[in-house]
């Protein structure tokens, strides 16, 4: 369009002063007023309509007692099933057993024959059976022949010892050595007054000669005497100096074999202990590989095997203990480290149960307990209070089968959009204004 086009238009008509002195419709005006009175409903609504924050995390329902899973620790066929789903069993009572090439009979009789064992430094007994009874024990078959060697060993060493033996001889030796020896003494005492008594006579016998009274002959003759019973004196001290010199010796020698007889008895009676330690060692490991036994009383159930020669895989869950007393329920939530800072105590959560579909059931409502001060593997561990049991919010009871699991929805914090909105604003103010 040209500028002289422009130029013709009259912008003060009276068509278009019409149009513009007109004043709007008064649906225009009621329309404007109800938009702008939603707008401020809505305004104000968002303060007054609140919703949560959620945070979520996997849970487990279960009791103050949980149950206790039996796990196997072998892959192997059940060779022995005990137990019926649902029977009532006691702590330590056998379930079943893996196969493994001993016999449970023989690993049970040699279990009870273990324990009437006594093995002391003052009293030794071992059941004759473990000598002269065959058992097939399969991996502890080592362990029991070595024990065994021990124990004849030790039982040899007690009854036929060489050492022991000749330590008692030797001890006997010189218990006659020692009255010998006090003979010997007697007949010192003796010597001494005969060659006391012989000296007198022989000093006698020089004084009469040098007076001429006797003959040289004479004094020779008690001179010899006296000589004669000083070298038998001499002689017998000899005798008695070498008798304590054996009689040390032998003492020695008594010392000695009896050091090595207790040498001897502590070697073999270590050996006897060590392998006796080392098979109830073998004998709890091959019970705890292929025994599966009750941990406590209760009710067992069976989870996937059912019935004898059913393959178990090493690790997995076999069968499960209910306890008989399992004290209220309690829930527990795994809850990731990035949201751990909203969750506190007393907050609220909704429970939505797998299996229960909430829409059809409803949901559980619980409340925050305890929260644990560290993580694991990443994860918080939050107990939670059951407030109504298992009942939902619509009023459905769920029946407890020892063990639950769902989703958990924690409700950290509940706030308007009002708020929600106004925070960030809030925020910039006092970071502005401070």
């Amino acid at each position: 369009m040209e500028r002289k086009e422009y130029e013709k238009i009259e912008l003060r008509s009276d068509e278009i002063q019409e149009i513009l002195s007109r004043p709007p419709h008064s649906l225009i005006r009621y329309g404007i007023s109800i938009i702008c009175g939603v707008i401020l409903v809505l305004l104000i609504g968002s303060f007054f309509f609140k919703y949560p924050d959620i945070i979520t995390g996997e849970v487990v329902i279960t009791t103050e007692n949980p149950p206790v899973w039996v796990v196997a620790r072998s892959s192997g066929r059940i060779k022995k099933l005990t137990c019926q789903d649902k029977q009532i069993v006691k702590s330590n009572n056998l379930l079943a057993v893996i196969d493994n090439p001993a016999k449970t009979k023989d690993i049970e009789e040699l279990d009870k024959l273990l324990k009437g064992i006594i093995i002391s430094d003052s009293v030794f007994f071992i059941p004759i059976e473990l000598y002269t009874h065959s058992y097939e024990l399969g991996e502890l078959q080592s362990a029991f022949s070595s024990f065994t060697r021990a124990a004849v060993n030790y039982e040899n060493f007690l009854s036929v010892n060489l050492t022991n033996q000749e330590r008692m001889a030797l001890q006997k030796q010189i218990h006659g050595k020692e009255d010998y020896s006090i003979n010997l003494q007697r007949q010192q005492e003796l010597k001494e007054n005969e060659l006391k008594i012989a000296k007198e006579a022989y000093e006698r016998e020089n004084q009469l000669y040098k007076k001429g009274i006797i003959s040289k002959a004479e004094l020779e003759t008690a001179e010899q005497t006296y000589l004669n019973l000083q070298q038998s004196f001499q002689q017998l001290r000899t005798s008695i100096i070498n008798e304590n010199i054996e009689s040390i010796q032998m003492n020695e020698s008594v010392k000695k074999l009896s050091l090595q007889y207790l040498q001897d008895k502590n070697q073999y009676y270590s050996d006897l202990k060590s392998t006796y330690r080392e098979l109830v060692a073998t004998l709890e490991s091959w019970r705890q590989t292929y025994l599966l036994t009750s941990p406590i009383n209760g009710v067992v159930t069976f989870n996937t095997y059912w019935q004898k020669d059913q393959f178990v895989e090493a690790g997995s869950k076999v069968f499960a203990i209910i306890p008989q007393h399992s004290g209220r329920m309690v829930g527990k939530i795994l809850v990731s480290t990035s949201g751990i800072g909203k969750v506190k105590t007393g907050q609220t959560v909704n429970i939505k149960l797998n299996g229960y579909p909430y829409m059809e059931y409803g949901m559980l409502k619980a409340r925050i307990n305890n929260i644990s001060l560290v993580s694991t593997e990443d994860n918080y561990t939050i107990e939670v209070e059951l407030l109504n049991g298992l009942e939902t919010a619509i009023g459905k009871k769920i029946e407890f089968t020892g063990e639950l699991s769902g989703i958990a929805e924690i409700i950290t914090d509940n706030r308007s959009l009002g708020q929600r909105l106004l925070s960030p604003l809030e925020y910039v103010w006092k970071e502005k204004f401070k």
